[in-house]
């Protein structure tokens, strides 16, 4: 939508994708994510059928806050660590739930840069290695660790990450195309 994230409060509001929807909080809420394909279709399979079915190998579920201001991890402080440590405990209670899987089998983990700049957190089983390079995955629990050591530990942080050939930043910094 041209970089506009109405798309993502009509999510968070309830007005889109309800049937995705595994936790509503106060402060966020936690989603099946539109990229778990193998998932038992939504609408026609009961959710008693969710739990162990073999799309679990590929479980992707996404935390989204409803704080406004929140865009990435850069604008995290311990402030948000009470939100971050309730979004990852209500995630993997929701999936043991919901789908048989323990929290040690789970990643939790948020991209720096984000495919979309509305605060989120990415929950995955630990063979999905999508997403979760070292240049772009930070868990969650070193999130927090990180942000009760020092507030603005990611406001001043640098960040390495990959950019892809041919992105348009690459290309501005000098980089191969």
């Amino acid at each position: 939508d041209n970089g506009s994230l109405s798309w993502i409060r009509n999510v968070v509001e309830g007005r889109k994708e309800r049937e995705r929807l595994l936790v509503d909080d106060d402060d966020f809420i936690i989603n099946v994510d539109t990229k778990w394909r193998s998932h038992p279709p939504l609408l026609t399979t009961p959710r008693e059928e969710w739990r162990g079915h073999p799309s679990t190998a590929d479980l992707y579920c996404l935390g989204i806050t409803k704080r406004d201001g929140l865009s990435c991890i850069r604008d995290l402080r311990r402030a948000h660590v009470p939100m971050l440590s309730a979004m990852e405990r209500a995630g993997l209670d929701a999936i043991r739930e919901t789908y048989g899987v323990d929290e040690d089998q789970i990643r939790v983990y948020v991209h720096y840069h984000p495919q979309f700049y509305h605060f989120h957190v990415h929950f995955t089983r630990l063979e999905n290695e999508s997403g979760c390079s070292v240049e772009r995955g930070h868990l969650v629990s070193d999130v927090v660790q990180n942000l009760e050591m020092d507030d603005e530990y990611y406001a001043k942080r640098t960040i390495t990450y990959k950019l892809p050939r041919g992105a348009p930043l690459l290309c501005l910094i000098g980089g191969s195309s």
